[in-house]
C-alpha cells in the first residue's frame, strides 16, 4: 500500500494566522472540557452548585500559550531545515562545477593539466570550508580571522 507523498517543505511552513487559530482552538477546547468536567463532577455527581470559571479560563489561556509556542517552535525548526537544504543545494552546485573541471582535465593531454586539477581541488576545499564554518561556527571562535582549513593532497 502506497502512502501519500508529503507536500514540499516550503508549503509545510504554517502561517501566523494558522498558528494563532490552532492556539485559540486549543484554548477553547481546554476551557470547554474543564467546564464540562466541573459541571459533571460538581453539579451532577456531588449536587453542589457553581462552576469555577476563573480556573478554567486560566487553564485555557495557559493551553493557548503552550500551543502557540509549540507551533512556533515547529515552524522555526522547519525554516532552519529549509535553510540547511538551501545551503546544501548551493554547496552541491559549486562543488559539481569544480568537479566538472577536474573531469575535463583528466582527458586533456596537456602538461598544465596538473595546475588546473590543483586549482579545482582548491576551489572545492574553499567552498567546503566556507560552508562548514558558516553553517556551524564555534561559540568561542571568530570566523573572520581564520583561514580555511586546507587538506594535504597526495602528490604524483
Amino acid at each position: 500500500m502506497m502512502r501519500k507523498a508529503e507536500p514540499p517543505l516550503p508549503r509545510q511552513i504554517v502561517s501566523d494566522l494558522a498558528i494563532w487559530f490552532s492556539a485559540i482552538a486549543a484554548g477553547i477546547a481546554v476551557f470547554a472540557l474543564a467546564i464540562f468536567l466541573q459541571w459533571l463532577i460538581y453539579d451532577d455527581w456531588m449536587h453542589r452548585g457553581g462552576l469555577r470559571i476563573v480556573g478554567s479560563a486560566l487553564a485555557a489561556v495557559l493551553a493557548c500559550i503552550v500551543a502557540h509556542r509549540w507551533q512556533i517552535a515547529i515552524r522555526v525548526r522547519k525554516i532552519e531545515m529549509l535553510h540547511r537544504f538551501e545551503t546544501i543545494k548551493w554547496m552541491n552546485d559549486r562543488i559539481r562545477n569544480a568537479l566538472q573541471a577536474i573531469e575535463c582535465v583528466t582527458y586533456a593531454a596537456d602538461p598544465t593539466a596538473t595546475e588546473s586539477v590543483k586549482g579545482a581541488v582548491d576551489v572545492i576545499e574553499g567552498v567546503l570550508s566556507e560552508v562548514l564554518i558558516g553553517a556551524h561556527p564555534s561559540p568561542g571562535r571568530s570566523t573572520s580571522n581564520q583561514e580555511p582549513q586546507t587538506f594535504a593532497t597526495p602528490g604524483p
